[in-house]
């Protein structure tokens, strides 16, 4: 059983007024609205009724597999409909979902599973080529965990099938849970390079859903979800929200802007929410076809957004683009609402929504402050209680590590972090992670990663390393990342070489210096790029 470490002690009228667990949504929708579109996979489409049949199903596989309340249920999978199924199966038994990416390997699942062991594990039985199933019983099997691994749209994707009669929608089974009990536990990278467990209640992230249905209008239209269902975003806007909002969802399990403009197009989708390589190749495929796009709202977040591309799209798409801030502790801090002043919605994050609170601490360059956040959907706390420690104020507000201003209309502008993270394409990598797996290499004397600004990712990761070997170069560096099992985001894909790190009287490296001269060292061919990646003067 997990416990939070963490409650809100001040009362929101938002929090209040949301009672009720998303498996008690579902049950609410099976009764009401049974017929209407809930989930569109590929060629499969579910109704509400029927998405409650294959949560019976997914219901009766877990119990056989040793899952009841307060069980962590670790959820590996694409955009799936199995994901959404599986998400709302686990919170009728009152279990914990524990969504992990499909890009975490061996080396990464293992640390997080030492951190808390589940009790069973789902994933595709093969995906992109790799054997999910295996791979996972050999994380289990080192780490000494003993849980059932259930596969995903493979030849033993039935095994764990309870015999009984045929379920219905009304054998969902919904145990009795309090909405402040947690129910999803969702792993980020933090300033030190230790991944943290983020938990969230039912009431956090329901209340956040509501608020930003409300904003949004998310009743009309279906919502179309390329975002990956296991990140904080997909599981708002592509688990919850199309129960809650009564809402269908799309999904797109591999990114493929004219595959996305089809399936928008198709189903009339009227809004979706991704990160800005989803925009930029929406845009292109948008203007390749030379169409307007069904999306009334384009919610962008998770990477720097540049002024020019919203305005670009929003030519192209006909598409109001709001640009959104927030991160698997506090989802949404602030958006840019429908209708608001055109002059300042392509330059800031927007102002906050429902109850969220924003404050400005700390004197920092040009007015800025650390931003520290406050509100109902704000998280019940890390896994480890002493990450609450730093994070936390003790008046209850969360320290986001982010430099930000606010004007006089409200509207809160992100301008830098005090977080050490690169953010490419909406993922957060940690800096210090990658530079304690390369300081192992004996070609390695001393590293820094600093990330480098991308027009389609928004950052991308660069390697400053001191080295007498010669030899050394990008190539070998990636490799010796990917035998050790590093996920793919997470590899540099530009390399610089340098004499030595410049650093403080105490020791800290002044990566302010290194990430200009990267960026000098790019547009002077001083630094070796991954091939495809331009410089700037090829991109002018």
């Amino acid at each position: 059983m997990i416990e939070a470490t963490w409650r809100q002690p001040r009362e929101f009228p938002s929090a209040l007024a949301q009672t009720r667990t998303p498996a008690e949504c579902l049950r609410d929708e099976i009764a009401s609205r049974p017929g209407r579109i809930a989930v569109v996979d590929g060629s499969t489409a579910l109704t509400v009724e029927q998405l409650g049949v294959e949560c019976v199903r997914w219901q009766r596989r877990l119990v056989r597999a040793g899952v009841g309340r307060g069980a962590v249920v670790a959820v590996q999978l694409p955009n799936w409909w199995e994901t959404v199924a599986v998400a709302f199966a686990a919170w009728g038994l009152g279990a914990v979902i524990n969504l992990l990416t499909p890009i975490y390997r061996g080396r990464d699942l293992r640390v997080l599973f030492e951190m808390r062991a589940p009790g069973a594990v789902v994933v595709p039985a093969h995906y992109r080529g790799t054997d999910h199933a295996e791979m996972m019983r050999a994380v289990l099997a080192d780490c000494g965990i003993d849980a059932a691994v259930i596969e995903v749209r493979g030849e033993g994707a039935g095994a764990g099938a309870t015999p009984g009669t045929a379920p219905t929608a009304e054998d969902f089974e919904v145990r009795p849970v309090s909405p402040d009990d947690v129910c999803m536990l969702m792993y980020t990278s933090g300033t030190t390079g230790r991944p943290k467990g983020v938990l969230h209640t039912s009431r956090s992230l329901l209340v956040e859903a509501a608020s930003i249905a409300e904003v949004f209008g998310v009743s009309r239209g279906s919502i179309f979800m390329p975002s990956p269902l296991t990140h904080v975003t997909g599981l708002l806007y592509g688990v919850l929200m199309p129960v809650l909002a009564e809402s269908g969802v799309v999904l797109l399990d591999r990114w493929d802007p004219e595959v996305a403009l089809s399936l928008i197009e198709e189903h009339r989708c009227g809004m979706t929410v991704a990160a800005t390589p989803f925009l930029r190749g929406l845009t292109d495929a948008y203007r390749a076809a030379e169409r307007r796009c069904s999306l009334r709202s384009f919610v962008c977040g998770g990477a720097d957004i540049p002024p020019s591309l919203i305005a670009e799209a929003e030519q192209v798409l006909g598409t109001r683009i709001s640009r959104t801030y927030g991160s698997t502790e506090f989802p949404t801090l602030c958006t840019v609402h429908p209708g608001s002043d055109p002059a300042v919605h392509a330059v800031t994050d927007g102002t906050p929504i429902g109850d969220a609170e924003a404050r400005l601490v700390g004197g920092h360059r040009e007015g800025a402050g650390e931003l520290e956040v406050s509100g109902p959907e704000m998280f019940a706390g890390y896994l480890d209680p002493s990450d609450n420690e730093s994070a936390i104020t003790p008046d209850g507000w969360f320290r986001t590590g982010d430099l930000a201003r606010i004007d006089p209309g409200g509207n809160l502008t992100i301008v830098g972090r005090v977080k050490d993270l690169i953010i490419r394409g909406g993922e957060n990598i940690s800096a210090k992670e990658v530079e304690d797996l390369l300081i192992q290499f004996p070609a390695v004397q001393d590293v820094a990663i600093v990330g480098f600004p991308d027009d389609v990712l928004g950052e991308r990761v660069c390697a400053v390393v001191v080295s007498d070997d010669d030899a050394f170069g990008l190539a070998s560096l990636v490799g010796e990342l990917r035998d050790s099992g590093v996920a793919m985001q997470k590899l540099p894909e530009a390399l610089m070489r340098v004499d030595r790190l410049p650093r403080t009287a105490s020791g800290k490296v002044q990566k302010f210096e290194l990430r200009a001269l990267v960026e000098t060292g790019i547009a002077e061919g001083a630094v070796e790029l991954r091939p495809g990646i331009g410089r700037p003067a090829d991109r002018a």
